[in-house]
């Protein structure tokens, strides 16, 4: 994971967070393979850049992905959508795009359209352990759908039980479970 969101909640924003390194999203870093990754190019240049480079090669899946994800990294969600919705276009299988693409969504109030997008991940691989933990955070924190959100965590846990954010995530659950369910285990 590349990058912490900022969120209303502070427990939600360790569990929530943009593009994965594991696949396709962040396989490269930040901005992929122009370059921008750790460099000190600011955030107009790499979007720049990477907009010259998909209007001159419109089918170049990797530009659209890296424009998503240097757009969704400077805080244009709305940019990174539109980038992803391209991206997606090309690939329509790329899960880690669409998951990277609803958490923009989130970003924007979208909440619902957010949940739409890892429900489609969720579809085709109900183990996707970064689109489970995000639903988790929508559930609980925007939709207050606690009970489903508990859920989702859970089974993010079953997934990565050794996450680096996994801890956080337990005590969520048992915050968002109460002390009632604690007492009849």
């Amino acid at each position: 994971m590349r990058k912490l969101l900022v969120l209303s909640l502070m427990i939600p924003a360790s569990l929530l967070f943009a593009c994965q390194k594991s696949g396709t999203s962040g396989q490269q870093g930040q901005a992929g393979q122009y370059g921008y990754a750790g460099s000190q190019v600011d955030a107009d240049s790499q979007l720049r850049v990477l907009k010259v480079v998909v209007s001159q090669d419109p089918k170049n899946l990797r530009a659209w992905i890296d424009l998503g994800n240097a757009a969704m990294d400077s805080g244009r969600y709305k940019d990174a959508i539109d980038a992803y919705h391209a991206a997606l276009k090309l690939d329509p299988k790329d899960l880690d795009v669409r998951v990277d693409m609803g958490t923009c969504y989130r970003n924007i109030g979208q909440s619902l359209k957010a949940v739409e997008e890892y429900k489609k991940v969720l579809a085709v691989n109900p183990n996707h352990a970064i689109a489970l933990r995000n639903m988790g955070v929508v559930l609980a924190y925007d939709l207050h759908q606690k009970k489903e959100a508990v859920k989702m965590f859970k089974a993010y846990i079953k997934q990565s039980p050794s996450a680096p954010d996994a801890g956080a995530v337990r005590q969520e659950i048992a915050k968002i479970e109460g002390p009632a369910v604690a007492s009849r285990k």
